[in-house]
């Protein structure tokens, strides 16, 4: 991969990122409620389903202001966060009196970011929802959850609305639909298969289109921010000398299988795209033509996760001759093409490190998406205007649990003070951060010496490729 030496636009949003579930812990502390995630890992922990708990998990909930100052270490312009639903509102409807001490948790945060000039870009919902309403109604699969979500977006937008200008409704529904309703890898754990999967989508794309309304309606007005929803996905292409037209249509067809199943309604046309049509058939819910003109369009830019869980998945969906691969520039590339250019938000971007092998606070997270972003918009033309590096702090990895690492800042989980050290790849982003790119530096000397004699030299490949092998055992 060559290396393109240059600057990004002023003003470019550098970030980075958590969610509350993996990092926040304090899981039933000062009134939060019970979610799914935590019913799912006291549940089965000890299964291979779960091995651990996130019940303090990297503590950020007390120490949010060793978060802070972590994100002042790296320098960045932005901070995103996720509000956990079940903290807010431990039964989970927002017509009822929310928890002060959560509201006053995420209100401290807030202001405590705009104080040291950081923009706070909030998601509303990713990925724990309150257990109450996954018992009383069987959580996403029932559409009542489209009003529940609307009333809980609208006290969010309500109570922190004047202080955050960014907000994201949910983050990677798919992995919600397919993991937790479908195969049962992710919380709730349930088994439905496709058909689950599709109800359960379509609920998550309704409510949050009813969420991107109400904002647009009652908020927009004063507020002036925006709203978008981050959407996940995998990059499929033909492996070398196997581009026929059938290869490239069968790659089409499962990137839209995944991201365009939620951005093709918001994004394109309003409907899902055709190929899920005829291989879903009547399992496919539809929207009716009124749905369509008011799901369509229901984003102020879009926002992109491109990491290990939606490339793990993806490597079910290849067929031989097709290779899965980690170019982020490629699929950049791809959404400018496909839904008409938009400004695009790189929401969640990197990779992670086994926590068996990784020593001390030594990793390479960042450098390669970073690169990929960099070349999609010198060299593409793509509009990107944010880069999210995922994530700030090691957590709680979903099914994972702590045996992966996608920090910027390392956490020995066996110590209470959860003490955060930088990494290299915090250093190095860093740097990036403060140079707002790559530029060329011309100040730099050749440097002559020799390797260590124990220096582990080899060679890899960036993609995954299925082999005639795999293919047959599928």
């Amino acid at each position: 991969m060559s290396f393109l030496h240059d600057t990004f636009p002023s003003g470019f949003l550098w970030g980075t990122g958590t969610s509350a579930f993996q990092t926040e812990g304090a899981w039933d502390q000062e009134g939060k409620g019970p979610s799914i995630w935590d019913h799912f890992t006291h549940s089965t922990v000890g299964t291979d389903l779960a091995t651990e708990t996130a019940n303090v998990a990297s503590d950020s909930y007390t120490r949010w202001e060793e978060d802070v100052e972590a994100l002042e270490y790296l320098g960045v312009i932005s901070y995103s966060f996720s509000l956990s639903w079940p903290r807010l509102f431990p039964d989970g409807d927002a017509k009822n009196q929310a928890n002060p001490a959560a509201v006053e948790h995420y209100s401290r945060l807030i202001e405590k970011l705009l104080e040291k000039k950081i923009e706070p870009i909030v998601t509303l919902h990713h990925w724990d929802l309150p257990q109450v309403l996954q018992e009383h109604y069987g959580g996403w699969r029932n559409d009542t959850l489209v009003g529940l979500f609307e009333e809980y977006a609208a006290f969010c937008f309500h109570t922190f609305g004047s202080r955050v200008k960014i907000w994201l409704t949910m983050h990677n529904p798919y992995l919600v639909a397919v993991q937790g309703y479908g195969t049962g890898v992710h919380a709730p754990g349930e088994t439905g298969g496709a058909a689950g999967s599709l109800i359960v989508a379509h609920n998550l794309i309704r409510a949050h289109a009813k969420a991107w309304h109400t904002y647009n309606t009652h908020f927009r007005p004063t507020q002036r921010g925006q709203v978008s929803i981050v959407l996940g996905t995998h990059w499929v292409e033909p492996q070398r000398g196997k581009s026929t037209v059938d290869n490239i249509e069968f790659c089409q067809q499962s990137i839209e299988a995944v991201l365009g199943w939620f951005a093709n309604p918001i994004f394109g046309d309003g409907d899902y795209p055709p190929s899920l049509k005829i291989k879903h058939g009547a399992l496919l819910p539809s929207f009716s033509p009124e749905e369509k003109l008011w799901v369509q369009k229901t984003t102020d830019f879009f926002a992109l996760s491109f990491g290990p869980n939606n490339f793990r998945l993806g490597r079910g969906l290849v067929q031989y001759g097709q290779t899965v691969s980690p170019d982020l520039r490629r699929i950049l590339g791809w959404i400018k093409l496909e839904y008409g250019d938009p400004r695009v938000m790189v929401a969640e971007g990197g990779w992670f490190s086994e926590s068996s092998v990784l020593q001390g606070n030594e990793d390479g997270n960042e450098k390669m998406s970073l690169c990929f972003s960099f070349k999609a918009m010198k060299l593409d033309g793509v509009n990107v205007f944010s880069y999210s590096a995922w994530s700030l702090v090691d957590g709680f990895e979903w099914n994972y649990g702590f045996t992966v690492r996608r920090g910027l800042f390392y956490i020995d989980f066996s110590q209470l003070n959860r003490t955060r050290t930088p990494k290299t790849s915090a250093q190095y982003y860093k740097n990036v951060i403060t140079d707002n790119g790559f530029p060329n530096d011309k100040t730099s000397r050749e440097l002559q010496g020799r390797f260590p004699c124990e220096f582990h030299w080899g060679i890899a490949d960036s993609t995954l490729q299925v082999r005639k092998r795999d293919y047959n055992e599928m």
